[in-house]
């Protein structure tokens, strides 16, 4: 019987003490428990300065799971990623997973779990945050203003950090935006959905990169 794929995006910029660790985060939930899917994990890389490129090609040279995106130009997080997403073959998708793992793989497991009860969204809530607490209080009020300002139900205190069906892929791909919020493209599609609570990390190496990218992400 063939083994469901589930593909693992992961943009990065200027990201080389974070890109193993990732992989190897990545490739060991699939030797354990989620051993009985196949994966296929997609870098984006947004025109880093540094080893990033280098390092990846080592990765995807070694596993054949590995692939890789390298931008000619740095297109801001929010379109590479997208680009990374549409580039999935797998029948779910995690539509974020960010290098230096603030959102923790080993959530993933329970998204699974939830995705192969029904639903085709399901979406990580950063239900506690490991910063301070101005930062901590900011990132709050922003989603609920996004909340209130939206036309559509974008959940609170959820980013990226979401499972979605390949159908939910298959939708994504008729949108015509030039800068796409992702969320709000998500929660704009209908489906089935739930939402997943964790404890978003701090980072352990090297710095945010949000301030180059666009904070959207990362927030």
């Amino acid at each position: 019987m063939q083994k469901k794929v589930i593909s693992i995006v992961t943009p990065c910029y200027n990201e080389e003490t974070n890109v193993a660790p990732c992989y190897l985060a990545v490739k060991q939930l699939f030797e354990g428990p989620l051993a009985k899917y196949d994966y296929e994990h997609v870098f984006c890389d947004n025109d880093s300065s540094d080893n990033t490129v280098l390092l990846l090609r080592g990765l995807a040279a070694q596993d054949p799971r590995v692939k890789i995106i390298v931008n000619a130009r740095n297109f801001g997080a929010l379109r590479s990623n997208y680009n990374g997403v549409l580039a999935t073959t797998g029948d779910a998708v995690l539509v974020f997973l960010p290098a230096d793992l603030q959102d923790p793989p080993e959530v993933i497991p329970e998204l699974v779990k939830h995705w192969e009860a029904g639903n085709e969204i399901v979406y990580g809530i950063r239900a506690q945050r490991e910063e301070g607490f101005l930062m901590r209080t900011a990132r709050r009020i922003f989603y609920r203003l996004v909340r209130r300002m939206a036309n559509i139900d974008v959940p609170v205190d959820a980013g990226e950090f979401q499972l979605i069906d390949r159908k939910v892929v298959t939708t994504l791909r008729g949108f015509e935006d030039y800068y796409p919020y992702i969320r709000g493209m998500i929660a704009s599609c209908g489906f089935r959905r739930i939402g997943v609570p964790y404890t978003w990390k701090a980072r352990e190496r090297g710095y945010s990169k949000a301030r180059f990218y666009h904070p959207a992400l990362s927030i």
